[in-house]
Formats: C-alpha cells, structure tokens, sequence
C-alpha cells in the first residue's frame, strides 16, 4: 500500500513570491529600517546609563 501523496502548500495569492527570491539588495532595504531603529534604541539605552 502506497501512502498519499500530499501536495506542497502554497501561498496565499497566486502572484506572492518568497522574500528569500528577492535580490540580496531588496532584502537589505527591507531590513535597514528595523536595523536602524534596533541600533537607535541601544544608543538611546547607553546614553541614559552612562553617568554624567
């Protein structure tokens, strides 16, 4: 007995392609942001801990 084959699932609209498809370029503008904002709030975080 030969089990089911199931098939892959697949995205949600037909036209959406994976992020990981997009050019390495893409992917870094879609990441600065949150980078950017990440590195401003552990600046923000040594400025109000160092002693002055």
């Amino acid at each position: 007995m030969t089990p089911d084959i199931v098939p892959s699932p697949r995205p949600a609209s037909p036209g959406a392609t994976s992020v990981l498809a997009w050019p390495a370029w893409l992917r870094v503008l879609a990441v600065l942001p949150a980078v950017a904002l990440l590195w401003l709030a552990v600046v923000w975080a040594r400025l109000e801990v160092a002693p002055g």
